[in-house]
């Protein structure tokens, strides 16, 4: 167990699986140490455990679009500044950020002097990983992409000597661990996650089945993919797709695809935890086709809602779906997909063992209590 610590947390998100973390993470320690949540003033809270911690609200240039982003990024040193001021002045014994929309190694890491552990959900791939778009997209969409360069190299200048100034480096996989040794020639350690199996549960499947996707409306979160796969089904088998996803300019192009395919699409926005852990119960599979996707918490609730995952074999899915067992795995092929998800559409007694062994993993093998003790572990290590 050990003392108990004195703890700054420090991000600069809307929402998604890097708060989950570090929010199950309070969840789980807030009655041994002494948290107190640092944020600008956008920015969400630990999926409403924040109002339950000392939470400092810090003023940041605000406004949507590319020009208020770039105003943002300008002000980022200034930012960084006062945030590690208010922290350093707190006797805090460490500093547990994760990243920013804006710089992602966020804004505060060069300029404190209280010891700092930074939680990496991935490198910057917006800059590193130049992915061609998959789909046209919009002409005003397609305008923002080039207007954005410059933007993009002065948040890599920044992202690097941020991350470089962090005292310790931890992320989400053996994946995200490579790739942060590659771009940055950093060294990290890797935190186990988990999913709450209390939260996502399993339960009815909808009536007629549906495929469900989750991530921001994005290119990197494989939606289009899913769309592809589906349109090689026979058109009296082929199910519904749902996609859940928030963030992103990429629905109109998303629903443009799905016509030319016949595939009945329907987007959510704007879902509720409550709504989504329903969904993910509903659905007769679990679609995760996410390009090179950092590691995927998507799975684990999908697995934890007893819903078989048809997951590509790579990035971290590779390390929460094996193939056969709990999950089916297929290398990124449209055809080896479609065929994958027919398998679970058709065959009730593989679709029964899946959904079984998935929820038996999560109980089993991920839980977050792991990755509290690997946080108190390496925050302990930091404060030293």
């Amino acid at each position: 167990m050990g003392d108990p610590l004195k703890i700054a947390l420090y991000h600069n998100l809307p929402s998604g699986g890097a708060l989950r973390v570090l929010s199950e993470y309070v969840r789980l320690r807030r009655q041994e140490h002494d948290f107190e949540l640092f944020v600008p003033a956008s920015a969400s809270d630990f999926f409403g455990i924040g109002g339950s911690i000392p939470t400092h609200r810090i003023g940041m240039p605000s406004g949507t679009g590319l020009l208020a982003d770039y105003k943002k990024l300008r002000s980022a040193p200034r930012f960084g500044r006062e945030a590690a001021k208010r922290i350093d002045a707190g006797g805090f014994d460490a500093v547990l950020a994760t990243a920013s929309f804006l710089t992602q190694a966020p804004e505060v890491l060069p300029y404190l002097k209280t010891p700092s552990l930074y939680f990496c959900p991935e490198p910057l791939r917006g800059v590193y990983e130049k992915e061609r778009e998959p789909l046209p997209l919009a002409p005003k969409a397609a305008a923002k992409r080039t207007i954005r360069a410059a933007y993009d190299r002065r948040r890599a200048r920044f992202d690097r000597r941020a991350i470089r100034a962090a005292d310790a480096v931890t992320v989400n996989s053996k994946y995200t661990q490579r790739n942060v040794r590659n771009v940055y020639g950093v060294g990290s350690s890797v935190v186990r996650h988990g999913v709450d199996a209390k939260a996502f549960r399993p339960g009815r499947k909808a009536k007629p089945p549906f495929v469900l996707s989750v991530g921001a409306l994005h290119p990197l979160k494989g939606h289009q993919f899913v769309i592809e796969a589906l349109g090689l089904l026979d058109p009296a088998i082929r199910p519904r797709l749902v996609v859940v996803g928030d963030r992103g300019d990429y629905g109109p192009a998303l629903k443009n695809l799905a016509r030319q395919r016949g595939v009945r699409l329907t987007i959510r926005k704007g879902v509720s935890d409550t709504e989504l852990r329903k969904l993910y119960r509903e659905a007769a599979v679990f679609a995760a086709a996410q390009v090179r996707e950092p590691f995927g918490l998507i799975t684990l609730e999908a697995m934890a809602s007893g819903t078989p995952v048809v997951a590509v074999k790579e990035g971290g899915l590779a390390e929460t779906v094996r193939d056969g067992k709990n999950g089916l795995q297929v290398p990124r092929d449209p055809q080896r997909f479609a065929a994958a998800v027919e398998r679970v559409l058709t065959d009730p007694r593989l679709a029964k063992r899946l959904a079984i062994a998935g929820r038996r993993d999560a109980e089993k093998r991920w839980q977050w209590e792991g990755a509290a003790e690997d946080f108190d572990r390496l925050l302990r290590k930091v404060a030293q």
